[in-house]
């Protein structure tokens, strides 16, 4: 009887130490998964940041743009204007009186001073031409900038995958291997355990269950001490040890 106990407690202390490296195994394989679903988010936040650069030099171009057309619009006005005095130089050799003469010489006037206040705003224009010319230089370095970090990223994201689905491919490899040495009444019911709750495994450090961190009964702290059976938190349902 005391050589059965012996064995039962040589194959729960050995079971126990292969689950928990096992269960090692398992929270390494976890985390490499974890990282490697979220390297597409993290290059799809790249794409964005060089979404949002696009948009801003799209936004700086079109506001370049909306300047070169007030200036063409003004230059147009002071093209028309200088039109207009040549044609009314041309009546103005047809008129017969001094009235007439002035009278159109009036409106000449009128029509230069108009260029003038043109020819203010023109220069105005063209100062903002030259801010808003300096902006897209900008914008446009910037997103040059941007382009080439995201490419370097993609990159680092692209080797860094590589890298994990190789080592997850010889991790898995290795947990099946090990999985396979274990008890199946064993392995069963710590798969469905881990799978549920991320850690299936858990010591009981001075009556708590370091799953829960729930006190356990006297009854359950002296069975995960026997190591002769599976014992489970009656709170979270974990394998004690």
């Amino acid at each position: 009887m005391a050589l059965l106990l012996r064995v039962e407690r040589s194959f729960k202390v050995n079971t126990v130490d292969k689950l928990l490296e096992l269960q090692k195994r398992d929270c390494t394989i976890r985390d490499i998964k974890q990282e490697l679903q979220d390297i597409p988010a993290r290059q799809k936040e790249e794409e964005v940041r060089l979404d949002e650069h696009k948009l801003a030099l799209a936004e700086a171009e079109d506001a370049l743009k909306s300047e070169q057309a007030s200036i063409a619009d003004v230059e147009l006005e002071i093209n028309s204007s200088n039109e207009k005095i040549s044609k009314l130089r041309q009546q103005q050799l047809e008129l017969k009186t001094n009235k007439e003469f002035r009278a159109m010489e009036d409106e000449i006037k009128a029509v230069l001073s108009g260029i003038t206040t043109f020819e203010d705003k023109q220069l105005l224009l063209m100062e903002d031409l030259e801010q808003a010319s300096g902006i897209v230089e900008e914008k446009r370095k910037a997103l040059a900038e941007e382009a080439a970090a995201v490419e370097g990223d993609k990159k680092v994201h692209g080797d860094r995958a590589a890298a994990l689905e190789s080592e997850l491919k010889t991790l898995e490899e290795a947990r099946a291997s090990e999985a396979a040495d274990i008890d199946a009444g064993w392995l069963t019911r710590y798969d469905l355990i881990i799978e549920r709750k991320g850690r299936a495994m858990v010591l009981v450090d001075n009556g708590i269950c370091g799953g829960c961190h729930m006190q356990l009964p006297p009854a359950v702290i002296h069975a995960a001490a026997a190591h002769n059976t599976m014992v489970f938190c009656d709170h979270c349902g974990r394998l004690l040890y």
